[in-house]
């Protein structure tokens, strides 16, 4: 809603905005989503309510998220952009006029097809296919869709111009910078003419200390196991459900 106050000043006709969906299964929940609306001080206009089962029913949907992980699941299915939400009990304390977004890249912005190769054949193997093909864009994943709606919108602030864009994108992922893999999440994104404010190569160091350090507002990955270790540090996350990273 701050994006959106800050786009209005800038264009006040536009509606290319974020529009915020509340879907609900049962009509009696409604009015427990407009008290709670109220009780935290926010805009009623900059939501819309949606009584329905599926969430394929939301046409053009850049993200959907929810506590169901079945509905997730079935959302990342028929390729809606969605993560499972994580709740953590601690709250940190976030900023009030940036929106801070941190993707975790294989199995989230971009496929799994390297991530099966180390799962299936080890780091050496997984070397050599980046090495090999590190001039070849990954596939996308899951959540590509919803960091190009981001884009567009930060696309919408000038440059060097007031207001400066409340909008930063960052990348999180274990990859290493100084080698064919780092190179190739680069080249990849480039490739698709998408720019990560920063990214993060951990070559295989937690990322907690990282996310601490960023205190986003949500942090998208796709292994449940770090989903959780960032839970406990406070941070909203969500789990993306796809591919080998469900793997045990």
């Amino acid at each position: 809603m701050t994006v959106n106050s800050l786009l209005k000043e800038l264009y006040p006709k536009s509606e290319e905005l974020f529009n915020i969906v509340l879907m609900y299964n049962q009509a009696s929940v409604r009015e427990r989503l407009n008290k709670s609306i109220d009780y935290y001080g926010l805009n009623k206009d900059g939501f819309r309510m949606i009584e329905g089962r599926r969430p394929i029913g939301l046409v053009k949907t850049n993200l959907y998220l929810s506590k169901d992980a079945t509905k997730v699941k079935e959302a990342i299915g028929e390729g809606i952009a969605a993560a499972t939400m994580f709740n953590p009990d601690m709250k940190n304390q976030l900023s009030n006029t940036e929106l801070k977004v941190v993707f975790d890249g294989d199995g989230v912005l971009f496929s799994d097809e390297s991530e099966k190769i180390y799962k299936e054949n080890g780091l050496d193997a997984f070397n050599e296919n980046e090495k090999q093909l590190v001039n070849t864009p990954l596939a996308q994943g899951p959540l590509k869709c919803f960091l190009e709606a981001l884009v567009k919108l930060q696309k919408k602030f000038p440059a060097e111009k007031e207001p400066a864009c409340p909008i930063r994108t960052y990348l999180v992922t274990t990859r290493s910078k100084d080698d064919s893999s780092g190179t190739r999440v680069l080249e990849t994104l480039k490739s698709w003419g998408l720019k990560i404010d920063k990214a993060h190569f951990l070559a295989g160091a937690p990322k907690g200390p990282v996310l601490q350090e960023i205190q986003p507002h949500i942090f998208f990955d796709d292994k449940i196991s770090i989903i959780e270790e960032a839970e406990k540090l406070g941070i909203i996350s969500a789990h993306v459900n796809y591919g080998i990273g469900q793997v045990p």
